[in-house]
């Protein structure tokens, strides 16, 4: 994702990352969210709560009160998302959620595997069924091999 594309807030949030060497997990480990919402966050695609910024400025040094501003500013969060041809009420919600989170997905896996590319061929899918009270939710794993770019 191209920064010139993100908000204020999530530029100077990337930048004072990227500067201090931190990852997703440790300054999710801090906010008290998961690593991939944390990289969502950062990447304008969830809202944080004054708590959070409050915890960013501090874990940043940066000015809680021009993040607020910086925040409030960009209006909420880029949630919209153009999934062309996905119309099954089944399907349709998974490319929604790769269309969404699939910055913060790229980077956290970034950090934790180095630069490369999830193969889709070797992708197994498992599905189990999460019971929820009266409704069930679904839990969907994905599991694939990982391909380091290589340079010669």
């Amino acid at each position: 994702m191209n920064s010139e594309s993100l908000p204020p807030a999530c530029v100077k949030l990337l930048h004072e990352k990227a500067r201090r060497k931190l990852t997703f997990s440790q300054i999710a480990s801090q906010l008290s969210h998961d690593e991939v919402w944390t990289a969502a966050l950062f990447y304008g695609r969830a809202a944080p709560t004054l708590k959070d910024i409050c915890l960013l400025a501090d874990l940043l040094n940066l000015s809680a009160e021009t993040l607020e501003e910086d925040f409030r500013m960009a209006g909420p969060p880029q949630r919209a998302v153009s999934v062309s041809g996905a119309t099954d009420p089944v399907v349709y919600p998974f490319h929604e959620a790769i269309a969404l989170y699939g910055p913060a997905l790229r980077s956290v896996i970034a950090e934790k595997f180095g630069d490369g590319a999830v193969c889709a061929p070797s992708i197994k899918v498992r599905v189990e069924k999460v019971p929820r009270g009266k409704t069930n939710d679904v839990r969907l794993t994905l599991e694939a091999a990982y391909s380091s770019y290589q340079s010669w």
